[in-house]
């Protein structure tokens, strides 16, 4: 996977301006750049949505979201902004092109990914964007080499902000970059992937038209 060093723009921000600062994480560390690949979509589906704190982040930016999620003792309630139902990565309960864009953080490596990448595919429109922040296995020489620059770049980029992790299932992933990339690349034929700092990698697919 190729690397870039910021890829939501923060070296052009300052640091207390993270929306996400006082609960910050590193998958909420990239929301504000998952923001900026489905501006411009209407209806989005957050996979894996957890408590809803990305699907209330999307429906503050002018987007209709409905969130899902496999665990009912996390779900959000009904209430203003985003809708929210019970259901499963692997089998989604909606129609054929039912959203404009698609989003999972922190999903597939909990999950079938090949299929949950094809239900995912399904329910995009033509032109829709489907947007995958995730882990990969650190492994070998690289992975070692990566996983102590990405220490000194949590310290750096925590800084200012208060630590927060959902009380949502935590595993491990199974596969390494390499092994991501090639899945990723073959359920996804013309996905843009690379690695992000803090143990991440980003795949961006648009959906043929």
């Amino acid at each position: 996977m190729a690397e870039t060093g910021d890829p939501g723009g923060r070296e052009d921000a300052h640091r207390g301006a993270h929306p996400f600062r006082h609960r910050w994480n590193h998958n909420s560390e990239y929301y504000p750049a998952l923001a900026g690949v489905v501006a411009g979509c209407d209806r989005v589906l957050d996979v894996g949505c957890g408590e809803g704190t990305l699907a209330r982040y999307l429906s503050g930016e002018g987007h209709r979201v409905t969130g899902l999620d496999a665990d009912a003792s996390v779900l959000p309630g009904a209430g203003p902004g985003p809708s929210f139902t019970l259901g499963d990565a692997e089998d989604l309960p909606f129609p054929d092109e039912s959203f404009d864009a698609v989003t999972m953080v922190a999903v597939l490596h909990h999950v079938d990914a090949p299929r949950a990448l094809a239900e995912a595919r399904r329910v995009l429109r033509p032109g829709g964007r489907l947007a995958v922040i995730d882990i990969a296995r650190a492994r070998g020489p690289r992975g070692a080499a990566a996983w102590v620059r990405y220490r000194w770049i949590h310290h750096v980029a925590r800084r200012g902000t208060t630590h927060w992790e959902p009380g949502t299932r935590k595993v491990d992933p199974r596969l390494d970059g390499a092994a991501t990339r090639r899945q990723l690349e073959a359920e996804l034929p013309g996905a843009v992937v690379r690695r992000l700092p803090l143990w991440r990698y980003l795949a961006i697919w648009t959906a043929p038209t």
